[in-house]
């Protein structure tokens, strides 16, 4: 087996030179998702991760906003609460850097934001 690390513009690039995925995530997303996997990657017991553009385009999804994200699941009512009708309580949820400094709770100043949810 063959390992090799790669820096955050490396990991863009590699969703960005196929022309099946280069539009799967914004770049704000795909930074967010190399956050997420970096630190997935250190609570392994080998401190690495498979990067799969294939299977994370296949695994994990990016919404524009919560509007967008309920009209493929109606049935929720928020994003988190750690309850029934929250995603959070369901699958993970990765938040781009636009989130920073927003309070996750208050829906309307949340609405709009784009998001990444590991397909549940």
């Amino acid at each position: 087996m063959i390992i090799q690390t790669v820096n955050e513009n490396q990991f863009i690039d590699s969703f960005r030179t196929w022309d099946t995925y280069k539009n799967n995530f914004s770049y704000e997303s795909l930074k967010a998702l190399y956050e997420y996997f970096e630190e997935f990657a250190e609570c392994q017991d080998s401190g690495t991760f498979e990067l799969d553009v294939v299977a994370i385009c296949c695994d994990f999804t990016e919404y524009k906003n919560f509007e967008e994200f309920q009209s493929d699941y109606p049935q929720y009512k928020s994003l988190f609460g750690g309850h029934s009708e929250s995603v959070d309580y369901y699958t993970s949820v990765i938040l781009p850097e636009c989130w920073n400094g927003k309070d996750c709770d208050n829906h309307e100043e949340v609405k709009d934001l784009p998001f990444i949810i590991q397909n549940f």
